[in-house]
């Protein structure tokens, strides 16, 4: 059941949803082109999200950084090639 919360509270869970994201993507950026790194990564996104409870906000936004890494380790992949 979803509840409507104050805008302070909107702002706080805003606030450690993008926090939480941009650590995440801190932590891991540059992206590697391993099995392994990529398996590491797994795990921590899902042990940031469920760190964050059930915030929404949260899982959208890994998914996006998740996203952003895999298209930043394809980028640098076909620049090694050339």
């Amino acid at each position: 059941m979803t509840r409507i919360l104050t805008t302070e509270q909107y702002v706080q869970k805003h606030q450690k949803a993008f926090r939480c994201a941009f650590d995440f993507l801190n932590t891991h950026f540059p992206p590697d082109d391993t099995p392994e790194w990529w398996e590491h990564a797994v795990h921590d996104v899902t042990e940031a999200s469920v760190s964050q409870g059930e915030n929404n906000l949260v899982v959208r936004l890994l998914s996006a950084v998740y996203d952003y890494l895999d298209d930043e380790r394809r980028i640098r992949r076909k620049e090694n090639e050339t």
